[in-house]
């Protein structure tokens, strides 16, 4: 069988997906899952959408049912399916049962929404596993629609609950990126190494240092490894793309973030940590700060973690703790570091070892760069708290993994 990577120069960036066509031995279970996750998904961004214009709760609370309704009929899913993914089912039992001992040690400084976060990326991956199939036209519809709102937003009003005279249907360009780069995984199948291009494309316009970072990171990887004829070619390719973005500004925060971060190897960490938000500016020059605060914030987690004692390590100081416990009052801007502290080490370990397992259940060009760029991008932001995000990322995995399951079980019988 011929790998989707190592194809011609118009697939290595611009080629398509085969899998635009529907599945005809797909089930009606395999599509029912589907069609209940993204009508959710569009049920619950509307929901966002009235909350974010009215500020009415209500829409948030009705929103978080949503989530929870989602989660447990994914559970359902996994257990009325018959499948052969004891990985995944090992993953999800192991992430539970470490889980549950980190809130029987913590009790009651945990937080249950914070649970449910964390643990849905093992439940959705492997509900989507379990199901199967091929993207159909009422998911690309709604993937459409989801990529909709946010544009439609802009047009109709600012958010109430930001208090800002922005248009912003996210609390941030952080998260926007990440909405993004999850409807371009989930459509992946269909948009082919497309996905790739246009990822670029939005981790350029919206101009965040970890998003272009971890852009970066995940497209060099996939045109260098393996190395084949058209990596040159591809690497031709990326490098005018990359010169065009930096005459058009687009690195410049990076570059600026990059040159005050070397304040760090010249001065004492403690000092740097010490050091008021005014005094760092005209240390710098610079009110684009974010580098600094992430490297305190991380030195303040990190302290809190290691000062306590063996359970701890091993447990965590509880799901949701960060932000009651650090100077800061704020989550890590990094999960891996975030679910080391409030989980401890063996879930770390879980999570770690889950993030490669689903990467190696990838065959297509597409779906590992995005995926790596979501993994890459953990180490700089809380993107497990945005479940609207990571519903698609992991389940639409789930279902890669299962394709390319089935095509090898194809491939070995023919």
């Amino acid at each position: 069988m011929k790998n989707p990577t190592s194809s011609t120069v118009g697939s290595l960036l611009l080629g398509r997906g085969a899998g635009s066509v529907r599945s005809t031995d797909a089930t009606r279970t395999d599509q029912r899952y589907f069609v209940v996750l993204c009508g959710s998904l569009v049920a619950l961004n509307l929901l966002m959408f009235l909350y974010h214009v009215s500020a009415a709760s209500i829409f948030n609370t009705a929103g978080y049912a949503i989530s929870v309704a989602l989660i447990a009929y994914s559970v359902l899913t996994i257990i009325r399916a018959q499948s052969s993914d004891h990985a995944g089912i090992i993953f999800l039992v192991f992430a539970c049962s470490l889980t549950f001992l980190s809130v029987i040690l913590n009790w009651p400084d945990i937080s249950a929404v914070d649970i449910l976060k964390y643990l849905s990326v093992y439940i959705l991956y492997s509900a989507g596993r379990m199901a199967g199939g091929r993207i159909g036209p009422f998911e690309l519809r709604c993937i459409y629609v989801l990529a909709a709102f946010p544009v439609i937003f802009m047009m109709t009003g600012s958010s109430k609950i930001y208090d800002s005279d922005s248009l912003a249907y996210f609390p941030n360009a952080n998260t926007a990126v990440l909405y993004f780069s999850a409807l371009l995984f989930a459509a992946a199948q269909v948009l082919g190494n497309y996905a790739i291009l246009l990822q670029i494309i939005n981790a350029a316009l919206m101009n965040k240092i970890g998003a272009i970072v971890a852009t970066m990171v995940a497209v060099g990887l996939w045109v260098l490894f393996p190395l084949r004829r058209e990596s040159i070619v591809g690497l031709i390719v990326v490098g005018v793309a990359g010169f065009a973005a930096l005459w058009l500004g687009a690195f410049d925060r990076v570059i600026g973030v990059f040159d005050n971060l070397m304040f760090v190897y010249r001065l004492e960490p403690g000092a740097v940590a010490s050091m008021s938000y005014r005094e760092l500016v005209q240390l710098t020059g610079s009110t684009d700060l974010s580098g600094f605060f992430r490297l305190i914030h991380w030195s303040n987690i990190w302290d809190l973690y290691s000062d306590r004692g063996i359970g701890t390590l091993l447990f965590g100081y509880g799901p949701g703790q960060s932000a009651s416990l650090t100077y800061a009052g704020l989550v890590p801007h990094n999960d891996y570091l975030r679910v080391l502290a409030e989980y401890g080490l063996f879930n770390l370990v879980v999570f770690v070892s889950f993030l490669l397992y689903v990467r190696n259940g990838l065959t297509t060009g597409a779906a590992q760069v995005l995926f790596v760029v979501l993994c890459v991008y953990f180490f700089s932001e809380n993107l497990l708290d945005n479940f609207t995000s990571m519903a698609p990322y992991f389940a639409y995995a789930g279902r890669a993994a299962a394709r390319s399951s089935e095509a090898s079980v194809r491939g070995s019988i023919d």
